[in-house]
């Protein structure tokens, strides 16, 4: 995070606006509390994040800093903490790569094409998500690849032979 945050005009959706003044809200930090987030409602998380102080930012304020940062900052994030943390382990010679799918419900609120359906489960409520594509390492035990989708457009063998083709690793049975 810190590397990237001195390069964050590469991260955010407007380099010459986003991030560029002092406030609560920063990019490196903004970047890693989004990481710290747990389930809890957007406001509790906010309290804990900030030591429970009178002066902690509202959740408005954080979901605005978050939209600043553009997604492909995550991937970034991702890929550089594996190139840091990843122990190749072998099996005679091949990786041993598992990829899967799951879905994440997100607000029903956010209605379009791409995350959102209707008659999910035999029912006329409108039900929205992402489906989460992962290549995860049975020897190292951690995620090597992601392919996030909208539920509505999921596509699991095309997230499958998109992670295959972005691979270039040592020699791997996916």
């Amino acid at each position: 995070i810190k590397t990237m945050n001195d390069s964050s005009s590469l991260f955010v959706v407007d380099s010459n606006k986003d991030f560029t003044r002092k406030r609560k809200h920063l990019f490196g930090s903004t970047l890693f509390n989004v990481l710290l987030l747990e389930s809890g409602s957007l406001k509790d998380e906010m309290f804990k994040l900030f030591g429970y102080k009178l002066d902690t930012p509202t959740a408005s304020s954080f979901v605005q800093a978050r939209s600043k940062i553009r997604p492909d900052a995550f991937r970034t994030l991702f890929n550089m903490f594996n190139e840091r943390t990843q122990k190749i382990k072998l099996h005679k010679g091949y990786r041993l790569l598992a990829v899967d799918g799951s879905v994440l419900p997100i607000s029903s609120v956010i209605k379009d094409t791409k995350t959102t359906f209707y008659k999910a489960n035999n029912s006329n409520k409108p039900f929205s998500a992402y489906h989460l594509n992962t290549s995860y390492d049975l020897l190292e035990c951690t995620y090597d690849d992601i392919v996030l989708q909208g539920n509505a457009v999921m596509n699991e063998n095309g997230a499958f032979n998109e992670i295959v083709d972005r691979y270039d690793g040592p020699k791997a049975i996916f």
